[in-house]
């Protein structure tokens, strides 16, 4: 008789279908039995773990569908975290602090600000930076990672072959391939990066997360993966997504989309940026932001990212695209179109947040998957905010409409691209958008955050549900949000469990029996 190493009671686990049931068992890494506490206690041995859930929720671990995994992870040993300032003053009294305690001479990089809920809605300056740090180089990145401000000798490392739309020497203002050719110089040493994988898996199963798909990852995250691995520090499941630059060394050495093990994947070549952002205010809109006679700009033709897809496809690679206006989205669909991608490997949109109905069918009749990410409607959605202010309130109703997108039939996985990371407020946003169009339930919502994300990693067989047979990863919520959807942006994790084996548990929720 082979008894399980582990057994959930006394819970509504959340099974296959919808179905809730009262106890899960595990043996090794894979769920055994889900059922009634009496149809598997024959399989609770001497030796078997009991975890009493005493009612509460047990639901498939969280699968980050869009994150920049390291770049969570360099938060807490590189980066000046700059996103919890509630304004400009905040922002540069914080970087003034690292300076002093640094002194004269380093590097100081920021990341996180936003200044779109600040009282003047205005971009840090190369003159505001200069004046806290004459003597130190000093970029600040962000929220979006779209832009940077930079001070004068931050500057020193920029090239002058940037368009005016990238690089603005006079505001300190940089956008897009300025913004990441400046990272990559500064970028820190392996050392760095592989403790920052580490950091990154112990902020992921706090927050329920077993899986994600990392994007936009440069050979020199890839060997920090590695090593993170070997030495055992990476603990989540992780897929990977390699910038563009990357494309042509993968493709020689022959790797896949599904290369690798059930720990490091090759997911494909992601996240190729078609457009910008709404906050850099480069996102390519089909009308101009208000205030503005901009629209934003394309960093690619149709014709180039068809180029793109025909290599994808011929070397077997999955493509997830970031498309975020109108026009950005346009572009994408009628490359996929003209190179006639295959749906065997169900290539991606990341974003879409202003996504038209009738985009979202063609998207539906080529068979593309919409990776999109809630917690964006929270942050920037409804009256007042940044969408509002920067599109207008006609087109704040109708951004990110996962409703829509759902009921189009497209496959919606989502993600939390880091801001912030947390899947119980994407889902609590996802549930209580400010707008019709926008609005799932709960069900639909934490089906976003799990079946869909194994489905775009074609992993729907070995997790993204609590049945017999899959992974057992598992999270369980302090409370359930089934019934408490208006609040679940509150809601603590208590447990979450990678492959039968418990990662992460919060000190006053310890269940065990035994």
């Amino acid at each position: 008789m082979t008894y399980a190493d582990l057994v959930f009671t006394d819970g509504k686990i959340l099974s296959s279908g919808g179905d809730f049931h009262s106890a899960l068992a595990v043996t090794g890494e894979i769920i055994t039995a889900v059922g009634r506490r009496e149809e598997i206690e024959y399989l609770i041995g001497p030796q078997t773990e009991i975890i009493d859930l005493k009612g509460r929720v047990a639901l498939p671990g969280f699968i980050d569908g869009h994150t920049h995994f390291i770049h969570l992870g360099l938060g807490e040993n590189f980066f000046v975290d700059l996103s919890g300032c509630s304004c400009r003053e905040g922002v540069l009294a914080q970087l003034s602090d690292i300076i002093r305690a640094r002194g004269q001479g380093e590097w100081i990089i920021g990341q996180g600000w936003d200044e779109s809920c600040w009282p003047d809605n205005r971009y840090l300056s190369r003159e505001e930076l200069d004046r806290i740090g004459p003597h130190n180089p000093i970029a600040a990145l962000r929220i979006d990672g779209h832009l940077i401000s930079a001070n004068t000798l931050a500057l020193r490392n920029v090239k002058d072959h940037y368009p005016a739309t990238e690089c603005d020497l006079q505001t300190g203002i940089l956008r897009e391939q300025a913004v990441w050719d400046l990272l990559q110089q500064i970028e820190p040493d392996q050392t760095t990066l592989v403790t920052a994988v580490g950091a990154a898996c112990r902020i992921a199963v706090s927050y329920g997360v077993t899986s994600i798909h990392d994007m936009a990852v440069r050979a020199s995250q890839f060997r920090a993966y590695q090593s993170a691995k070997r030495n055992g520090s990476l603990t989540i499941r992780t897929l990977l997504y390699f910038r563009l630059e990357e494309m042509r060394h993968i493709i020689e050495l022959g790797m896949e989309t599904g290369f690798g093990d059930h720990w490091l994947r090759c997911g494909g070549i992601g996240e190729l940026f078609v457009d910008g952002s709404i906050g850099a205010q480069n996102a390519a809109l089909d009308a101009p932001y208000c205030g503005s006679t901009q629209q934003g700009r394309l960093n690619f033709t149709s014709a180039e990212v068809e180029k793109i897809l025909c290599d994808a496809e011929e070397a077997r690679l999955q493509t997830a695209i970031h498309a975020i206006g109108e026009e950005a989205i346009s572009v994408v669909l009628a490359a996929h179109a003209t190179a006639g991608t295959s749906s065997k490997l169900r290539h991606r949109i990341e974003h879409l947040e202003l996504i038209l109905p009738e985009q979202i069918e063609k998207m539906a009749q080529l068979n593309l998957v919409a990776s999109m990410q809630p917690n964006f409607v929270g942050e920037w959605s409804g009256q007042g905010k940044m969408y509002e202010k920067s599109l207008g309130k006609e087109r704040d109703r109708r951004i990110d409409p996962h409703h829509t997108v759902s009921c189009g039939g497209v496959p919606l996985v989502f993600g939390s691209d880091c801001m912030p990371f947390s899947p119980l407020y994407g889902i609590h946003w996802a549930v209580n958008s400010p707008h019709p169009d926008q609005r799932l339930t709960v069900k639909e919502a934490i089906e976003a955050y799990t079946e869909r994300g194994a489905y775009a990693s074609f992993e729907e067989g070995i997790k993204g549900e609590l049945s017999p047979g899959k992974f057992a990863d598992i999270v369980v919520p302090a409370r359930d949000p089934y019934c408490c959807s208006d609040e679940i942006n509150t809601i603590e994790i208590d447990l979450t469990c990678i492959g039968g084996k418990i990662a992460y548990q919060r000190e006053e929720s310890d269940q065990r029996l035994r």
